[in-house]
């Protein structure tokens, strides 16, 4: 599945300032960083859908 589907621009701001965002995809659960052990607003992703959201790719 292809990341960044639903993703809008406000979003990805969001996401590189490392506020909360809820999953657009599902909207259920809040994204958290994908990795703990390296740059961590690089990648996001959903725990509950598995989406992976990469916020610097769409901006």
């Amino acid at each position: 599945m292809p990341s960044n589907i639903n993703l809008t621009r406000e979003l990805a701001i969001q996401l590189i300032r490392s506020q909360e965002v809820i999953c657009p995809n599902c909207g259920k659960d809040k994204l958290y960083p994908r990795y703990t052990y390296k740059k961590q607003n690089v990648e996001y992703k959903c725990p509950i859908c598995k989406v992976i959201y990469h916020p610097y790719k769409f901006i």
